[in-house]
């Protein structure tokens, strides 16, 4: 796709790569639709040194200039165990060929600071995708109250209506830092929820890992990366779904093409009281939102195939790149 400069979105994308952020990242690059003015890495799948380093080798492999900023090193509150078992002890294992070491090194700064300095420096025009826990969003609206009012608009994978997958009731990634989460869903800040209601259904099948992995024969790290993921995917060991669920690439998608999402705008809170339901998000449906919670748009349904191609299309494209790095 060849989208004209002034059409283009400026993008910073906020991330714990993670095997659905590294298509998120691909999806990103490849489709010609954004500026991605910085890429900002939190902990979240894997501790940060893991994560921001995961970060940097998608950006590099992927043939961009990108530059790379390291984050919160914690949650702002709550402490757990990286979960390795799905994404494996870097957080982007592989069942095969890896990615190849970056050329170049972090960006010097935190990632909080840099989310401000690059808001400040042009309001109004920068979309945030935030695509692991929240914790640099929130600190850089602690650093700058202000900027909510700067933001563009915040698309965000997260929560979900239906249940959770880590506890019952919360998604992973709120359920990390539901502090966090708090402090940006209390903003004022233009917001659209891509929640476990959609993103369980955003999978890629069989047939388009083939496709994958047919487009560089021999070493390929894209086709490797997303074999190890669904063959860590619980659903698909289940037979509850043909392949990986890659989550993070809904928000991305929906920028591509608004018109692939349902989306109902919702008064949603996120549950920070210790318990069953910490990290957990309500939306109140009724016409009238409680005072001092926000409306945001709230994904409730997708279409699944066209998603699949764009996602394919991209790990395609970035399957070619690497292999001709």
């Amino acid at each position: 796709m060849t989208v004209p400069p002034t059409t283009r979105r400026r993008l910073i994308i906020d991330c714990d790569p993670g095997h659905d952020d590294f298509a998120a990242i691909a999806l990103a690059v490849t489709s010609g639709a954004f500026d991605i003015e910085a890429i900002t890495a939190v902990c979240g799948n894997a501790p940060l040194d893991r994560t921001s380093a995961n970060a940097l080798a998608i950006a590099d492999a992927l043939g961009t200039a990108i530059p790379v900023y390291a984050g919160a090193v914690a949650p702002l509150l709550h402490r757990y165990d990286f979960p390795a078992d799905f994404h494996g002890v870097t957080g982007l294992d592989s069942a095969g060929a890896t990615l190849p070491p970056p050329r170049r090194a972090l960006a010097p700064g935190h990632a909080a600071e840099e989310i401000v300095r690059r808001v400040n420096a042009a309001p109004g025009e920068i979309t945030l995708a935030v695509l692991g826990p929240m914790t640099n969003l929130a600190l850089a609206i602690a650093l700058d109250p202000e900027l909510p009012g700067k933001v563009r608009e915040l698309v965000f994978m997260g929560g979900g209506l239906i249940g959770g997958n880590v506890t019952p009731r919360a998604e992973f990634n709120l359920w990390a830092d539901p502090e966090a989460a708090a402090i940006v869903l209390a903003s004022s800040i233009k917001t659209t929820m891509f929640g476990l209601d959609v993103t369980n259904r955003a999978f890629i099948d069989g047939d388009d890992l083939a496709r994958i992995r047919a487009a560089v024969p021999g070493a390929n790290p894209v086709a490797d990366i997303i074999q190890f993921y669904t063959d860590r995917s619980g659903d698909v060991a289940a037979g509850r779904a043909p392949g990986p669920a890659l989550h993070d690439t809904c928000p991305l998608a929906f920028l591509v093409d608004p018109a692939l999402f349902t989306i109902e705008q919702l008064a949603v809170t996120v549950e920070t009281a210790p318990g069953p339901h910490y990290g957990a998000t309500d939306a109140d449906r009724r016409a009238w939102a409680p005072q001092g919670v926000a409306r945001i748009g709230v994904a409730l349904d997708l279409d699944r195939p066209a998603v699949a191609r764009h996602v394919t299309d991209a790990l395609v494209e970035a399957a070619r790149r690497i292999a001709k790095r």
